[in-house]
C-alpha cells in the first residue's frame, strides 16, 4: 500500500466518528490550479445547515498513483464519493454576498469608488 493511501485511510478513520444522526460523504477534487488531487470528508448533523469539511489528503497530480489511492480508499469504505474538477466549476446561480451559515455574517458586496 502506498504511503499516501495509508495517510488517507488514517485521516479517514480519525474523522469518521460514526456519530448518531450525522451524515458523512467523501469528496475528491481534481485541482488544476495547484496541480494536485484533494481528498475531503464532509460531515453534518441531520437537520442542520452547518457542514464540516476535513482535509484528508492532498497529493501530486499523478493519475496512476491517484488510481491506486482511490482503489485503496474504495477497499476501505463503501461511503459515497463525490468527484469535482476545477475545470468544471459551477456558479451557484447568483453571487453570494451574505452567508451567515458558513461564517460570513457580514455583507461581501464591494463598494465602487
Amino acid at each position: 500500500m502506498l504511503a499516501e493511501s495509508r495517510q488517507l485511510i488514517e485521516n479517514f478513520d480519525k474523522y469518521f466518528l460514526r456519530k448518531y444522526q450525522w451524515q458523512y460523504h467523501l469528496m475528491i477534487v481534481d485541482n488544476h490550479y495547484y496541480d494536485c488531487y484533494g481528498f475531503f470528508m464532509q460531515a453534518h448533523r441531520s437537520g442542520e445547515k452547518l457542514h464540516y469539511s476535513y482535509d484528508l489528503l492532498e497529493m501530486a497530480h499523478d493519475p496512476k498513483q491517484y488510481q491506486q489511492v482511490l482503489t485503496d480508499l474504495r477497499n476501505h469504505t463503501k461511503m459515497r464519493i463525490e468527484f469535482r474538477d476545477t475545470h468544471k466549476l459551477v456558479h451557484p446561480g447568483q453571487d453570494i454576498v451574505k452567508d451567515v451559515v458558513h461564517g460570513h455574517g457580514h455583507s461581501t458586496v464591494y463598494h465602487q469608488g
